[in-house]
């Protein structure tokens, strides 16, 4: 504690030196009684000769004053002492966002230096216990609750910084949760907080600095015949002009490179081209203050195929489909078991995993021209403008257990149901002869959304290509999948219901094995907020207050010095009055 604070304990303090040149002026001109001055020149002399160094003897009444005047100086400071029961709980909030492993030159990241505040804090404050809050995407907690501080910082192992965002606010929230009126709650992170934080319970501690930073804000790769179209798209997060290279490698091959000048706070995209048959590819910027946003994979599209057998005995209908069937792209040339059957019977198709599309004609039906009611929330009306479109039905009631998807009126034009074995049954009431359906686009878009709804539910992914963060949903024949981590870590998930989603940790490429089916996909870490580093500052935040905690946790030392101090004086006056009583 600084003693300019402490008036009477500076003033005490000055007593100190005069106590010692009083004693030892008093000592170097001591009384002596002689009989005659003749041999005084003789006492001056040593008997040895030369010079000799006298040694200054103190009477132990200087001692015991000395004492008492270090107690009343230490008494006047107000010393308190820390009790074990009096002391109070921590929450520690920790920024697991990629921007805490930012690198300017040779300096530590932010993690580092919060790492080491955390450790400076531990030698200068003891908690009664310590809990730890990983913010990322969603709020974690890390281990149980330790009491020493050496436990604490062995739980900072899991912090890894690897999320593509902090959710700091709704971390806090759960510490507000988990904690007791007078739990303090630290925030660790590289930037300030978005609103005022007042003196109390949270203190924000932020160890960023503001740097300028190129990264991928997008890293596309769709399907397009027989080749791929990849785009990519970067940006310049600083407030002036920069310059990188953009280099996308397949294995060791380079297949596309470019250099970007790019304008302060701008963006840039590349697109370009490649046979459909490449395997993953590798875009990368070059090197900057964060790693994470300067790689990107693209892996190959998913390209789904459905194995349609077309059942028609109606020549002219089974052209039309045919025709629409073949313009997807999404009909399977290959044999197999069929996924999908076009058929005219009132019966369910054959089979345990065949979806059926019924079409009903009739020479009696009518020709409707709308208004049409269309569940847009249905995966066969996406894209469809019935405006202007005729359509021949025949008059017909909706069947029990039968959800309808488009209608004339009360009359169902398109019908969908699951079957007792969980498959799903369209019918569609339609008679060409009486439509121009056909004809238009809505013809190809009906059968490419009802080959694209059924390739959804294979067994497998949809897309590979995701950013950090975002949940990976797939189908799984069999009931628990296994799980490769790009660090080769393996778990196992279980999937009840056939349908299963991964929570993305980590960037790279997975892989997840069921039963006989080995898929993969990539995570990249696409994150323009995070990648702008411009905000990130150094500074503190709010705070505990002190005073408060100093009274709550420590108590009050200050009767044992005050009585040391009578004790010593009443020693020093029984020792005067023993001396001079002999």
């Amino acid at each position: 504690m600084p003693l300019l604070t402490y008036p009477l304990a500076l003033i005490a303090m000055a007593t100190l030196p005069a106590l010692a040149a009083i004693y030892f002026w008093r000592s170097r001109f001591r009384r002596r009684q002689v009989s005659s001055l003749m041999l005084w020149p003789a006492h001056l002399q040593s008997r040895d000769g030369g010079v000799q160094r006298e040694r200054l003897t103190l009477p132990l009444v200087f001692y015991l004053e000395l004492l008492a005047l270090i107690l009343l100086i230490i008494a006047a400071i107000g010393p308190r002492w820390q009790l074990p029961q009096t002391t109070r709980p921590l929450v520690v909030i920790l920024d697991d966002s990629q921007s805490m492993l930012a690198t300017l030159g040779g300096a530590a990241t932010p993690r580092q230096k919060a790492a080491d505040f955390l450790g400076g804090l531990f030698k200068t404050r003891t908690f009664r216990s310590i809990r730890f809050i990983v913010a990322g995407a969603k709020p974690r907690l890390i281990g149980e609750p330790v009491t020493t501080p050496r436990e604490a910082l062995d739980q900072l192992a899991e912090w890894r910084c690897r999320s593509s965002e902090a959710s700091l606010e709704s971390a806090m929230e759960l510490a507000r949760d988990l904690s007791l009126q007078q739990t303090e709650i630290l925030v660790l992170t590289d930037h300030p907080p978005k609103s005022a934080i007042e003196v109390g319970r949270i203190r924000w501690e932020a160890f960023g600095q503001s740097t300028p930073n190129i990264a991928f804000i997008a890293a596309t790769r769709t399907a397009q015949l027989d080749e791929d179209r990849c785009l990519l798209a970067a940006a310049n997060h600083s407030d002036q002009r920069s310059q990188t290279r953009l280099t996308v490698r397949h294995g060791t091959n380079i297949v596309h490179r470019s250099d970007l000048q790019l304008d302060a706070r701008s963006e840039r995209q590349v697109a370009f081209s490649i046979p459909a048959v490449s395997g993953v590819l590798e875009a990368s910027l070059e090197s900057d203050v964060l790693a994470a946003d300067n790689i990107a994979l693209l892996p190959p599209p998913i390209r789904p195929q459905v194995r349609v057998q077309v059942s028609l005995s109606n020549t002219n209908l089974q052209r039309l489909v045919t025709h629409a069937l073949d313009s997807t792209g999404l009909r399977s040339g290959g044999g197999g078991v069929p996924e999908l059957i076009i058929h005219e019977s009132p019966n369910l198709p054959a089979g345990t995993n065949a979806w059926g599309l019924r079409l009903v004609t009739d020479a009696k039906a009518a020709a409707y021209s709308g208004p049409y009611v269309v569940d847009l929330s249905h995966p066969l009306t996406r894209g469809l403008d019935l405006q202007r479109v005729i359509w021949g039905a025949v008059e017909m009631t909706n069947a029990p257990s039968t959800l309808p998807v488009i209608t004339a009126g009360n009359v169902p034009l398109i019908t969908a149901r699951e079957d007792f074995t969980g498959r799903t049954q369209i019918t569609m009431n339609w008679t060409p002869e009486m439509s121009n359906l056909q004809q238009s686009p809505n013809w190809p878009i009906l059968f490419w959304n009802l080959l694209q709804w059924r390739a959804s539910q294979q067994p497998g992914l949809a897309t590979r290509n995701f950013r950090l963060g975002q949940d990976v949903g797939f189908r799984s024949p069999v009931a628990t999948v296994q799980i490769t981590t790009p660090e080769g870590r393996r778990q196992t998930l279980s999937v009840p219901r056939g349908e299963g989603v991964i929570e993305t940790t980590e960037v790279g490429l997975h892989t997840i094995e069921s039963g006989t089916m080995k898929e993969f996909f990539a995570v990249n870490f696409i994150a323009p907020e995070e990648s702008d580093l411009t905000g990130a500052q150094t500074g503190s935040h709010g705070g505990w207050e002190e005073k408060r905690s100093v009274q709550m946790e420590y108590a009050s030392v200050l009767p044992f010095f005050v009585l040391g101090a009578l004790a010593t004086l009443l020693t020093h006056a029984w020792w005067i009055v023993r001396g001079k009583g002999s």
